[in-house]
């Protein structure tokens, strides 16, 4: 890397001296770095022959290509002729800041690579530019525009910019006569070359035979020739090579991708001549141009995409795609493959795209395997084999899948909801694309549209949970669970919240959507006690959160029999329940609402659940990054006699600490009994402080009496710790050491000291939901789903089941359809049950009065099936 300190650097502010322009004067963008951390700096060059005052000039960024612009006025600064400045961020490292004419920390230099950067005039017109809308055009490149191109340009051309790599500050700080390169002549030291086929290059295996390790690129350059099946302009720069003639291997791919670090201007069908080092580029191969060492011969027709193919030979499906990997594919329905995340916000790679598997969804491992166990390492082994990420070739526009025009957009029979969706567990077929390989997984970048006629709707919507009745075994109650994403009112005219800030809602119009697909949701259930999860937690008053919901609900029930309540508590014993009561003390809490036709409320128990007051952990520089202290929502868990009988039932609803926030066994090093930061078994932080919650539950219910359903969102898959304790742990079954946390207390008493515990009991109660539908799921995240709200069951219960399941109306679909704005550009909003939270409700249909024969009792006479009929739904 080159940088010149001897060159002057120029700045001058406005004064009555300045020279006006001359006439041959011209303002453009000379040199742009997009460099590691705060590396940010642009170049503006003035080539007329008299100095320039930037009057009405700004320096802007448009974020993520996204067409609005945030703008530096440049009025106070004059470049004298033949001369540049340079503007940069004010937190660049030293060798940029010794370059540099004007530090600041404006938003325009602090920008990415998918960040245009333009001169604009006092109209905000454009009148130079680097970079275009919705693509990644500088992502840790220097761009130095060449000398035959000293002119302002209102649209990016890449081919008058050359490329440096990362950090190169060559020419910075001065106008450097930068002549562009000969055009590549398809010539081998003046004699015609030769190629080396693509199939060759791709070879028979995960790495092309050319590599032999370490800095797995060739020293030697390599000729090829083929035709153009695709180019990537957006998120790659470079194009897709098919050969010319296929080798009639299946194990080899007739297809490369050649990186050509800025846009070429080719298009599918163009037959090409290219000259580069092959490259193992993050296990891509690759074939990787240091200049534009490619030239059009021709053009012949686009290739047609090749059906992808498992063969009986392929080891798994990523062996599959490595066969394909830079051909041009389409994906046929008989390959099956299932949409495993939604099109959404990838934190991995940072942008947009959805995420297919191999004939089924992802399963979290630890949905059906104790966490930890050898099952569940396969598990998450076999997940990462099946996936293949589905990417637009640009990034999305808010509110847009860009491969599916029509998504969200289409209500043609005005039910208020849209007939173009994608959920998961959808079979897509018939997209085309070329494979890349990047960030570990490959990737599918498409090149067509589709529709929705290219799903096979497998888990498709409903308007009610589907649930069954056999004419032996009809419900007489039913029971669900319900996270009701931060229902907040209090900035609506509710009464305040005396424990946080709002949650939800960020104005009205977002919170009139998210109150009409809960209440939607709601009325379909139909289920007569319902818990629920992270309403707010602003009292009992007229004016609660809870008592608005109930108040709505109940204004769109015809039949005042099937109209509810809800549970009240009376927190500070002042026998006056109204808006300074609550159920713990965390901005949101547990509810329960109730159709008093057909239960009649007994008892109201709160069970106060573990705090941890642990030491604090600090890193090598005594630095805090776990305070030790951490809370969890009390449960409520009210107790009903069911009318038509005797019988009594108190339904435990929960939500227990998140995965996300770290306790101290998460953050503490492995000496001293923690995990040192690691999820060794993809529980997600705090799984001992959970475990203590179910200790604290199970311990609390065992003193009520009766029937008991124990529900909500437990934050915890099937298999995992605090499941297990609560339902059947062993720990001969499943060979594993349970801990619970440190430092819990419940109230004022101590419940486990410095060294935790380690649990050796389990509650009994009976993973409804786990044993009907093993493979069930209420939540996803990244590309797995599982289940975290769960319905547990006493054993007395076990012979009074009709039925139970998910109900997958959230976690299935897109996140562009929930209640707020951001991100949705100007996609229409519909106020179904369709995402009205991020995770499913969860029924139970019970016959408590009846005395019937129920799911698990006509398991154990081994009727088995009518299980194998509920499991196959």
């Amino acid at each position: 890397m080159m940088t010149r300190t001897n060159k002057k650097q120029w700045l001058a502010l406005t004064i009555s001296s300045a020279l006006a322009a001359g006439a041959h004067a011209e303002i453009f963008i000379s040199q742009y770095v997009e460099g590691g951390g705060y590396n940010k700096a642009v170049e503006i060059a003035n080539s007329g022959d008299s100095d320039v005052t930037l009057t009405d000039y700004q320096l802007a960024k448009s974020p993520n290509g996204n067409g609005s612009w945030d703008s530096l006025d440049l009025s106070s600064y004059t470049i004298p002729a033949h001369s540049v400045l340079v503007f940069a961020n004010s937190k660049a490292d030293e060798a940029v800041l010794a370059l540099t004419s004007v530090a600041t920390t404006h938003q325009a230099l602090n920008f990415n690579g998918d960040d245009p950067i333009a001169l604009l005039d006092s109209n905000g017109q454009v009148l130079d530019m680097v970079g275009a809308m919705g693509e990644t055009f500088g992502k840790d490149k220097t761009l130095v525009r060449y000398q035959n191109a000293y002119q302002p340009s209102s649209v990016y051309i890449a081919q008058q910019w050359v490329t440096l790599a990362k950090d190169d500050l060559t020419g910075l700080g001065e106008l450097e006569a930068l002549e562009p390169p000969q055009a590549f002549q398809c010539l081998d030291n003046g004699n015609d070359p030769v190629f080396t086929a693509i199939q060759a290059i791709q070879g028979e295996g995960s790495r092309s035979p050319y590599i032999n390790g370490y800095p797995y690129i060739t020293d030697e350059q390599f000729f090829v020739q083929g035709v153009v099946s695709a180019v990537s302009t957006g998120i790659n720069q470079g194009f897709y090579l098919q050969a010319l003639e296929d080798d009639h291997n299946p194990l080899t791919s007739n297809g490369l991708y050649v990186y050509t670090q800025s846009n070429p201007n080719l298009a599918a069908g163009d037959v090409v001549c290219v000259r580069g080092q092959i490259q193992e580029f993050y296990g891509q191969t690759q074939l990787k141009l240091n200049e534009q060492d490619w030239v059009k011969q021709g053009e012949q027709t686009a290739p047609v995409a090749t059906q992808v193919e498992v063969l009986a030979s392929d080891e798994n499906f990523e062996q599959t795609l490595e066969r394909y990997e830079g051909m041009l594919v389409n994906l046929p329905q008989a390959l099956d493959m299932r949409v495993s995340r939604t099109f959404g916000y990838d934190y991995s790679a940072r942008r947009n795209n959805m995420v297919l598997a191999h004939e089924r969804v992802n399963l979290h491992p630890n949905q059906k395997y104790a966490a930890g166990s050898d099952e569940a390492k396969a598990q998450s082994e076999d997940n990462s084999l099946r996936r293949l990420f589905v990417e637009s070739p640009t990034p999305a526009a808010n509110g847009v899948v860009p491969y599916y025009p029509e998504f969200g957009r289409s209500d043609v029979d005005q039910d208020g909801s849209t007939e173009d969706y994608i959920r998961i567990n959808d079979t897509l077929f018939g997209i085309e694309g070329v494979i890349g390989y990047s960030y570990g997984d490959y990737r599918l970048y498409v090149t067509s549209t589709i529709s929705k006629d290219n799903f096979v709707r497998n888990t498709p919507r409903t308007e009610q949970p589907n649930l069954a009745e056999q004419p032996w075994n009809k419900k007489d109650l039913r029971v669900a669970t319900f996270n009701v994403l931060n229902y907040f009112t209090s900035p609506f005219g509710g009464d305040e919240n005396r424990f946080g800030s709002n949650r939800g809602a960020s104005n009205l119009g977002e919170f009139e959507v998210q109150q009409e697909k809960i209440l939607q949701a709601l009325l379909r259930l139909d289920a007569d006690i319902i818990g629920l999860m992270e309403i707010e937690n602003n009292g009992f008053g007229d004016n609660g959160a809870i008592a608005q919901l109930v108040n709505e609900l109940n204004a769109r029930v015809d039949n005042r029999k099937q109209r509810y309540e809800f549970v009240s508590v009376d927190s500070n014993q002042d026998g006056v329940i109204d808006a300074l009561d609550a159920v713990g003390t965390d901005a949101i809490t547990t509810g329960v609402i109730y159709r008093p036709s057909k239960v009649k409320l007994k008892q109201v128990n709160v069970i106060e659940m573990p705090r941890q007051i642990a030491p604090e952990v600090l890193d090598d520089d005594g630095k805090v990054i776990e305070d030790g202290k951490n809370y969890q929502r009390n449960t409520l868990a009210p107790t009903f006699k069911v009318k038509g009988g005797k019988e009594k039932l108190t339904v435990a609803v929960n939500h227990f600490k998140s995965k996300g926030s770290k306790c101290w066994e998460d953050a503490a090093p492995e000496s001293e009994g923690g995990q040192g930061g690691q999820d060794v078994d993809q529980q997600g932080s705090c799984e001992a402080f959970r475990v203590a919650a179910a200790v604290a539950l199970g311990d609390a219910l065992a003193q009520i009496k009766g029937h008991k359903v124990v529900l909500g969102d437990f934050n915890a898959y099937g298999k995992e710790d605090p499941m297990l304790v609560l339902t059947d742990y062993t720990a001969e079954q499943y060979g594993k050491v349970i801990r619970a946390a440190r430092n819990t207390f419940i109230g004022e008493d101590e419940q486990f000291g410095d060294k935790g515990a380690v649990i050796d009991h389990n509650y009994g109660f009976i993973n409804v939901l786990g044993e009907m539908h093993p493979d069930g799921w209420s939540y996803s995240y990244n590309d797995e789903v599982g289940a975290l709200d769960h319905i547990l069951i006493s054993p007395s219960l076990s012979k009074r089941v009709v039925d139970a399941t998910e109900w997958h109306i959230n976690a299935a679909e897109s996140t562009l359809f929930d209640y707020n704005d951001e991100y949705k550009g100007d996609l229409p909003k519909y106020q179904d049950h369709y995402r009205s939270s991020d995770h499913d409700p969860a029924v139970i249909d019970l016959n408590i009065n009846g005395g019937s024969v129920g799911f698990f009792a006509l398991s154990v006479l081994g009727l088995m099936g009518w299980r194998r009929r509920q499991l196959s739904r």
